[in-house]
């Protein structure tokens, strides 16, 4: 695979070394003329020093023959105007973008990045999570067997279905963790709902297990 990757420094680094160890065919472009040379020096890797941006730039990179154009800058300005003319000018395949504003993902999705990754809504969700792992800890006791795991599907007939969390009656040992729909995983809040088709990963005491799972998937009464 053909990567181009555009701007930044760290990551462009990091991604770098991981994209070579896998064999990946890497081109740099960024505007640090040393930087350029040290990186191609460590990597053995082509790079090309000045704007990326720059149509030019772009047409001695081999942007048209490229798998993934990816902008990898600190400036989201920057990444959109790198996606769109390695888009529209050079037609390439795919093209990734970070987003450092996570207010610009849509905007970025409308003008047709093909990926769009947030770097502040990563580290948010990654917060988010440790902060429930955190509350977990302080109910339950971590030890092997008194921690259960499972994942509990959401039908058309479940008693919770439509839901909100808040209102459903676990016992004090519990927490639903996580749901996965339509094959994408979210950390649900208090007033996230389930909806048929849902799966709840909860996390409870083994002696609450039993009882949990009853509950998420117990029938309507009729």
């Amino acid at each position: 695979m053909n990567i181009l990757l555009v701007g930044g420094r760290q990551r462009t680094r990091l991604l770098t070394k991981a994209l070579k160890a896998r064999d990946y065919h890497v081109r740099v472009i960024n505007e640090d003329f040393d930087w350029c040379k040290t990186l191609a020096d460590e990597y053995e890797v082509e790079t090309v020093c000045g704007d990326g941006t720059d149509p030019s730039l772009l047409k001695e990179a081999a942007a048209d023959k490229m798998d993934m154009v990816a902008a990898l800058d600190d400036r989201d300005a920057f990444n959109l105007l790198v996606c769109e003319i390695a888009k529209k000018q050079f037609h390439s395949k795919k093209t990734f973008a970070i987003v450092n504003d996570p207010k610009n993902e849509a905007f970025f999705e409308d003008l047709g990045v093909d990926k769009c990754v947030s770097v502040t809504r990563f580290l948010a969700d990654m917060i988010e999570q440790e902060a429930i792992a955190d509350n977990i800890c302080k109910y339950l006791p971590v030890a092997d067997g008194r921690v259960a795991v499972c994942e509990v599907p959401i039908n058309s007939e479940s008693a919770v279905l439509n839901s909100k969390l808040w209102e459903i009656a676990l016992p004090p040992q519990s927490i639903i963790g996580c749901i996965i729909r339509n094959g994408q995983t979210m950390i649900p809040q208090g007033n996230t709902q389930l909806k048929a088709g849902d799966h709840a990963v909860v996390l409870s005491s083994a002696e609450s297990a039993d009882e949990v799972t009853a509950i998420l998937s117990g029938k309507k009464k009729k």
